[in-house]
């Protein structure tokens, strides 16, 4: 096979690597202009991010990178190569690629979300594993679906403690067509939710707190129901980052919400040094 080079992703269109994309991480039909909404959502920088190419300079794998303007902190939005190009060591070239731009703009740190079984291929490459978050699934029940436009999308910032979010900067890009804030439980509890495919993602979740730990977890249990009694039965509701080790976390999954996704956060500090024996060939 003949060697790869890595270039900048700006070298390339971005929108076109969605056949990439699907190619490398497969998962089904998807709603159409999902890649490019991606993009947009998580501001990727073409200058900051990476691409593979094969000898005729066909995209085989990509290291994408966004951030919050401002944000001294930068995070990944995906890395990936082909499954005929793995074992070569592109992976790890392609994540190591994106460093020095990074570093020589200001950044201080490289943020990822790893998989469980990704850990170890990041710890090798430099990064440090922080906190780790389930993403929670359970299906709706009601018997129509949520009319998002009942609901104008609100500010970021709602009443109460946070039960599980997302990102501030990633819920102001959201088309306003897709995205929905809802009071439950006589104001008790607030929501924000976006519509992403044949899914409601619930991108911040917030309850009244109070000195009594059941009594919380009670209203968080309560909130979640109205939410699904509002949602079709046919549309998954996903609760993202729900602590891992978490009483609430523990009994809603007691109460059959199922993990679709666990993910380390895990940083990079931008200039430390990495053992390049130690990389992974992966």
């Amino acid at each position: 096979m003949s060697p790869a080079r890595i270039v900048p992703a700006a070298a390339v269109a971005l929108a076109e690597l969605q056949p990439l994309a699907e190619a490398i991480f497969g998962g089904g039909p998807r709603p159409p202009g999902w890649f490019v909404r991606k993009l947009a959502r998580e501001v990727v920088d073409p200058a900051r991010s990476a691409v593979a190419l094969d000898a005729g300079d066909v995209p085989i794998g990509y290291m994408l990178v966004g951030g919050e303007p401002r944000d001294r902190v930068a995070h990944s939005a995906g890395l990936g190569v082909l499954a005929t190009w793995r074992g070569r060591g592109l992976g790890a070239a392609l994540a190591l690629a994106v460093l020095e731009p990074l570093r020589r703009a200001g950044l201080e740190r490289l943020r990822v979300l790893a998989e469980p079984p990704r850990r170890g291929f990041y710890e090798r490459l430099g990064f440090h594993a922080g906190a780790e978050r389930h993403t929670l699934v359970a299906a709706g029940t009601g018997a129509a679906e949520l009319e998002l436009r009942e609901h104008p999308p609100g500010a970021w910032a709602l009443p109460g403690r946070q039960i599980a979010g997302w990102r501030e900067g990633t819920w102001s890009r959201t088309p306003s067509v897709d995205a929905a804030t809802l009071t439950l439980l006589g104001g008790e509890a607030h929501v924000h939710v976006s519509r992403e495919g044949r899914a409601l993602l619930v991108q911040r979740l917030c309850v009244a707190d109070d000195d009594d730990d059941a009594s919380s977890e009670s209203r968080v249990h309560a909130a979640l129901h109205e939410l699904r009694g509002r949602v079709h039965r046919d549309t998954a509701v996903l609760l993202y980052g729900c602590d891992v080790v978490s009483c609430v976390t523990a009994s809603l999954m007691r109460a059959r919400w199922r993990v679709a996704q666990t993910a380390c956060e895990m940083e990079r500090v931008l200039g430390e040094g990495v053992d390049k024996h130690a990389a992974p060939t992966a």
